[in-house]
């Protein structure tokens, strides 16, 4: 398996910068000493460090023009090593790669095999057979029930990273009816098989969740938002899905048969907590904002689950 080279931690929190320095050398510019520095924002003997390192450690063919006081390549066939990674974090993104397919949409599935490809390449051929085997012992399975709307995922991620306001035709399931929505995307969620969008609306100038199943239209703008103070953590926060609304309240849930004996197996949601009882039964107690994921989120569980009802003094929000 690959192993970290000797210096290379060294320069680890630095290697974007060992990429830029090959990266202007290698497009032709007259890179000088006193250029990388001002580019990289380092002083110049920081920058010959880095060169000295590219040279001794990664076998860089790099020359220096005395006279012109620049730096070049001697030929053009090396290129910059892949980041080395252990073992570990090799398996780690192999297993990974698999685990995300139950739920990418393809065009990123296909990147992160493309990005497996190029890491496996760098390995001896008895590394590469450990890592495919170890993909093919670790299996994921998505949800039963998938939902359309996943071609509209890559490009709603780059109106994220570009904070470029979207205009969609959205059909509101509760009004029945389809109109155009103008929204900054802020946050993708996958939940139970389906994508969804909170962004802020232009409209209702407040963030809602958008079921992308049901956009019927959709086009990245010109127009670059100032992103709003918005944490998903603190939005999310007393939800096991993609509904919330109100003060939080306690829920209590009576856990039976299978989901009993199950229980003890589980990580349940932060808040949650889980009391068994002498008659083979068991208490799970939590707070949540609205009720309208609980049901699909209880039936993951199995076995017979009871919501008992309400406690009326335990609505006020935490």
């Amino acid at each position: 398996m690959a192993q970290n080279r000797p210096g290379f931690s060294k320069f680890r929190s630095r290697w974007w910068a060992l990429v830029e320095i090959e990266r202007q050398i290698r497009c032709g510019r007259a890179c000088t000493c006193r250029s990388l520095a001002q580019d990289l924002e380092v002083d110049p003997r920081t920058v010959r460090r880095y060169i000295t390192f590219m040279r001794d450690e990664l076998g860089a063919p790099i020359e220096y023009d005395p006279i012109e006081q620049t730096y070049a390549f001697t030929h053009s066939t090396w290129t910059m090593p892949n980041v080395h990674l252990s073992e570990a974090e090799l398996v780690a993104l192999a297993v990974g790669a698999r685990s995300l397919q139950a739920v990418m949409p393809p065009p990123f599935i296909k990147s992160l095999e493309m990005l497996l490809t190029k890491l496996l390449d760098a390995l001896p051929p008895a590394g590469r057979e450990e890592l495919r085997l170890m993909q093919e012992r670790i299996d994921f399975v998505s949800s039963a029930v998938s939902s359309k709307g996943q071609e509209w995922v890559e490009m709603l991620m780059q109106a994220m990273r570009d904070q470029c306001t979207i205009e969609m035709k959205y059909f509101a399931l509760s009004k029945g009816e389809q109109r155009t929505r103008r929204v900054d995307p802020y946050h993708l969620r996958f939940f139970a098989g389906a994508w969804y969008l909170v962004g802020y609306d232009h409209q209702t100038k407040h963030f809602p969740v958008f079921n992308i199943a049901r956009v019927k239209g959709l086009k990245t703008t010109e127009d670059r938002f100032r992103r709003r103070d918005f944490s998903a953590a603190a939005y999310f926060q007393h939800s096991v899905g993609v509904t919330l609304g109100g003060p939080a309240r306690k829920v209590r849930l009576l856990l039976k048969g299978r989901a009993a004996q199950t229980a003890q197996e589980r990580v349940w949601p932060a808040g949650f907590t889980y009391t068994p009882k002498s008659d083979a039964s068991g208490l799970l107690v939590g707070r949540l904002g609205k009720l309208d994921d609980l049901l699909s989120w209880l039936a993951a569980i199995g076995g017979e689950v009871v919501i008992l009802p309400e406690d009326r003094g335990s609505r006020s929000a935490d």
